[in-house]
């Protein structure tokens, strides 16, 4: 059987799996992959979905790791302190005290990847100050939903930019200077167009009431923080003084840590969260490990690289910008790797470390999409705002600025790449 109609088995295997009978995305994307190797009269390649499944084990140990230290970091109060003492700070200097929301929603995104920590930790936490300025419930939740994305696209940890690097065997290396240029400024544009009139008349009894309603803890609650950049920092700029311990190592150096440097926690019950918000994402990588390997097995992903380069330049880039992140929608992952891979092989002419950044952050975007919208339907909740539909349409200047950045650096890769010196 052609490629082709291998490829279609596979994607209607998939909508069908996840649209009508909502299995959840990691086992419809099992399902599709052993249909596709049935249809191209593999059978069930079982050697084949067990090598797949274990495909993104790095990326999966990160996830773990980083959720750990997220959950211990969070539960020692440094996240509350740090909160506490940007308002006793900042609360008369708006400009300011919106920056560094932006950067502190973002936080548990740029060391987990994901978008569900920065809502549910740092998100809830700043919820109150943006409510207590004035801002409607719909627009908090945007600007949260939208720390929450640019904190998944940034480095040091953004695991879809490592699907798609693993996909094509390329390490992890160069990727921190190119996102940290592109999405921290973006970032705070997105949170000052989002809300920054609405601080700019901030009431300081309000803000009082929130200080006062909370304690500020020490400097030494911001050592596993800072043990965290140094060690990611140091193997990278100062190799023959800091040993390469690899991002699991370090997370886990950091959470045991954070045990002795502020508010006594309970490690089952951090370990317990960990485990449990990480599970659909382990699940979700092993099953695009699986649809992966069963692409290549059957020839398919072969078929997407062809049929991409024989597109047009301009119908390639309106592809990338419509079906990167509608994909995304099921999943932010496996848009990287289904997506990513292929469109990444099918430029390289251009800088890889550049245009695997874009995609990924172009995949990102697939936190606001449908089905799914995680971003959006977590922040809700968090600011008592029952229509996600509303949340979404003031999400409207960070996926406009995520989808120019990325289609930008598509168009511009060698020449970024020059910029910060990738060859």
């Amino acid at each position: 059987m052609s490629e082709g109609l291998i490829l279609a088995a596979m994607v209607a295997a998939l909508s069908i799996s996840v649209f009508f009978v909502k299995l959840p995305t990691g086992i419809a994307l099992l399902v599709s992959a052993m249909i596709g190797a049935f249809v191209a009269g593999e059978g069930i390649p079982l050697r084949h979905l067990a090598e797949g499944s274990m495909m993104y084990l790095d990326p999966m140990l990160i996830v773990l790791t980083s959720l750990f230290f997220m959950a211990v970091f969070e539960r020692s109060g440094a996240l509350s302190s740090l909160n506490v003492w940007m308002l006793r700070k900042f609360s008369s200097r708006p400009f300011i005290l919106v920056s560094l929301l932006t950067l502190f929603v973002m936080l548990p995104g740029m060391f987990t990847g994901l978008t569900a920590p920065c809502v549910l930790t740092t998100g809830a936490i700043a919820a109150p100050v943006l409510l207590a300025a004035g801002t409607p419930r719909a627009v908090a939740g945007a600007f949260i939903a939208s720390g929450a994305f640019w904190g998944m696209a940034a480095p040091p940890v953004n695991i879809c930019a490592m699907l798609i690097g693993a996909g094509v065997d390329m390490p992890y290396i160069g990727f921190d200077l190119p996102l940290l240029a592109t999405t921290v400024p973006l970032a705070l544009l997105s949170g000052h167009l989002l809300v920054g009139k609405y601080f700019r008349g901030l009431k300081t009894e309000n803000v009082c009431e929130l200080i006062e309603s909370k304690e500020s803890g020490g400097a030494l609650l911001y050592l596993p923080f800072l043990v965290v950049m140094s060690l990611m920092l140091g193997e990278r700029f100062l190799p023959q003084y800091v040993p390469h311990l690899g991002i699991p190592l370090i997370f886990v150096i950091a959470a045991v840590l954070s045990l002795f440097t502020g508010a006594r926690v309970k490690i089952k019950e951090a370990a317990d969260w960990s485990v449990k918000s990480a599970m659909p994402i382990l699940a979700l990588l092993a099953g695009i490990g699986m649809f992966i390997q069963i692409l290549t097995l059957t020839g398919a992903r072969g078929f997407i690289v062809i049929e991409l380069l024989e597109l047009s330049e301009w119908q390639r880039y309106v592809g990338i910008a419509i079906l990167v992140q509608l994909f995304g929608g099921v999943s932010a992952y496996g848009s990287s790797v289904v997506l990513g891979v292929p469109i990444l092989l099918s430029m390289l002419g251009q800088n890889n470390v550049i245009v695997a950044s874009a995609l990924s952050i172009i995949a990102s975007l697939g936190d606001f999409m449908p089905p799914t919208r995680l971003a959006v339907v977590l922040a809700g909740p968090v600011v008592g705002e029952e229509s996600s539909a509303a949340i979404l349409r003031k999400s409207l200047w960070p996926i406009v600025l995520g989808l120019a950045c990325g289609i930008g650096m598509l168009i511009y890769a060698n020449e970024i790449g020059k910029l910060f010196g990738l060859n």
